[in-house]
């Protein structure tokens, strides 16, 4: 009984540490509403007009986030957008703290306590769950909607019911009204069904119940996804070819040159320690599949596993964001690994030590949120020391500090273009009428720098920019990593959207000569 209650003790501390990780600074940029896809949602709920028009007249993301966030305002009568956001944060917050109490339900059914709760907390404190707790995004509803379909495929797989079976479709259904990434699930109870203890005719009968019932809470949280189907299919198709990078943007132009290695590289970065001992964890299940009791459940799930790592992999958008499905199943193969190294000392010592060093990461990472945005520091710092009126050249596509415009004369360049005489022609003029440049993020920067061959003129600008070699100096820079004390972690190598909007490093050059050129 004593035990039982430390245990309780234990997780509720975790519980609550979890929370805090991800309720802490919701605001963390002030209203100004950096996160573009969190804006296209919460100006997509802004539009709703509950029962007179229920469009959310976009379909990049499916209704169901959309209509939650709107719901939830109107009932609170938080109906700005201002308000919207932080209300939108909150839901994700709340829902990723939930998820942490539901991956815990879910792995005290599979392993010891002890057990449970190590791989809770190795979930728990990944990074990137708790920076996608701090944006309304698809992605914390997902990873929870993940979780509640694995607790439920659990049920289905000791007791193939129809009960369990439609509430199996619940978390399916919401995944897919969700983002069309919730069609990559439907593998996951079609191989419950499949693996269970059956009759072919009972397969199939339950495979057609869970269609039609998934199929029908689409539409119920997802309705303008078949009504205005051609829009949706249209947008859909599109969405593809930019996964894939048949269209290639702006925005899309780092991950040009990109190798399977450098997703894995991202999942360090999204997941620690974790990112190396979940997969081991998984791929020693399927290795021991025969022996595993449990294969109608944990089989399917390690086969899955695999099969979405390497769909990550090899796709041409590798933004780290999509890598936060992977957190419950990397969690879930090291508790599996814990499980099967609960007899050796000396691993057991090497996985204690990876779960400190995770807790370590996760504590690093949350520091960002403890000190004021960047921006809003380096939009007090230009306020107070850049003259009225002086010009300052921004980037385009790295919109990240609010300044008034009025007070400033602001202009932009492409630094993505291609490199041409023309661009190098502009660019100088720009630098010539230019009191100031400011890198708002290194997000630019360092794209360009690792596409040499393709810009080889403005890599030769930004390394003259950086060793102040083009009559710009460097007056200021803001940034803020993860940190414990005095030990800091500069994660800039990282896919950009990691550090890009909730912790940027801003750059500040001042013309110290009055004409410079892009080139010496």
């Amino acid at each position: 009984m004593r035990i039982r209650f430390l245990f309780v003790v234990i997780f509720v501390a975790l519980f609550l540490t979890s929370a805090i990780f991800r309720f802490t600074n919701l605001d963390w940029d002030a209203g100004n509403r950096i996160h573009p896809d969190e804006a296209l949602i919460v100006n997509g709920a802004n539009s709703i007009r509950w029962f007179s028009n229920l469009n959310p007249n976009f379909h990049d993301y499916n209704g169901f986030l959309v209509y939650l966030l709107s719901g939830v305002s109107h009932i609170r009568k938080y109906v700005s957008i201002e308000d919207m956001t932080i209300v939108g944060r909150y839901l994700s917050a709340s829902i990723s703290s939930l998820s942490v109490l539901l991956f815990y339900l879910l792995l005290i059914k599979l392993f010891p306590p002890t057990i449970a709760l190590a791989a809770t907390t190795a979930f728990s404190f990944s990074p990137l769950l708790i920076q996608l707790a701090h944006f309304y995004t698809t992605d914390s509803i997902l990873v929870f909607l993940l979780i509640l379909l694995l607790f439920y495929m659990y049920n289905y797989s000791v007791k193939p019911s129809i009960k369990n079976l439609i509430f199996l479709s619940i978390p399916l259904g919401l995944s897919i009204a969700t983002k069309n990434t919730g069609y990559l699930f439907l593998p996951l109870p079609l191989f419950a069904i499949l693996f269970s203890k059956q009759t072919i005719n009972q397969k199939l009968a339950h495979a057609t119940l869970l269609t039609a019932s998934t199929i029908t809470l689409f539409f119920l949280t997802s309705p303008y996804s078949f009504l205005d189907l051609s829009g949706y299919v249209s947008r859909s198709r599109y969405l593809s070819d930019v996964v894939s990078g048949k269209l290639n943007f702006d925005w899309t132009v780092q991950f040009q040159e990109t190798t399977p290695l450098y997703w894995f590289v991202q999942t360090l970065w999204a997941f620690g320690p974790l990112a190396i001992v979940g997969p081991i964890g998984m791929g020693l299940l399927m290795k021991n599949q025969k022996q595993e009791k449990r294969k109608s459940f944990l089989l399917p799930i390690a086969i899955w596993t695999f099969g979405f790592m390497i769909f990550l992999s090899l796709t041409y958008l590798k933004f780290i964001r999509y890598n936060a499905l992977l957190a419950p199943l990397y969690a879930l193969g090291f508790g599996y690994l814990l499980q099967k190294f609960t007899k050796q000392p000396i691993t057991i010592f090497l996985i204690q030590t990876l779960l400190i060093v995770q807790v370590l990461y996760g504590s690093m990472f949350f520091s960002i949120y403890t000190t004021p945005h960047t921006s809003l520091k380096a939009a007090e710092w230009i306020t107070k020391n850049i003259p009225s009126k002086s010009t300052i050249l921004v980037e385009e596509w790295n919109s990240i500090v609010r300044l008034n415009a009025n007070s400033y004369q602001i202009f932009s360049f492409n630094f993505y273009s291609p490199d041409t005489v023309t661009k190098r022609t502009k660019l100088n003029e720009s630098l010539k009428k230019a009191d100031y440049i400011l890198l708002e993020s290194p997000k630019v920067k360092n794209t360009i720098m690792k596409l040499k061959k393709t810009y080889p003129d403005t890599n030769i600008f930004y390394n003259n920019l950086e060793n102040e070699n083009l009559g710009f100096t460097r007056v200021m820079k803001f940034s803020s990593y993860p940190r414990i004390g005095n030990f800091i972690l500069n994660d800039e190598s990282a896919e950009e959207t990691f550090t890009v909007f909730d912790h940027p490093t801003v750059t500040i050059y001042k013309n110290t000569r009055g004409e410079s050129t892009a080139a010496p």
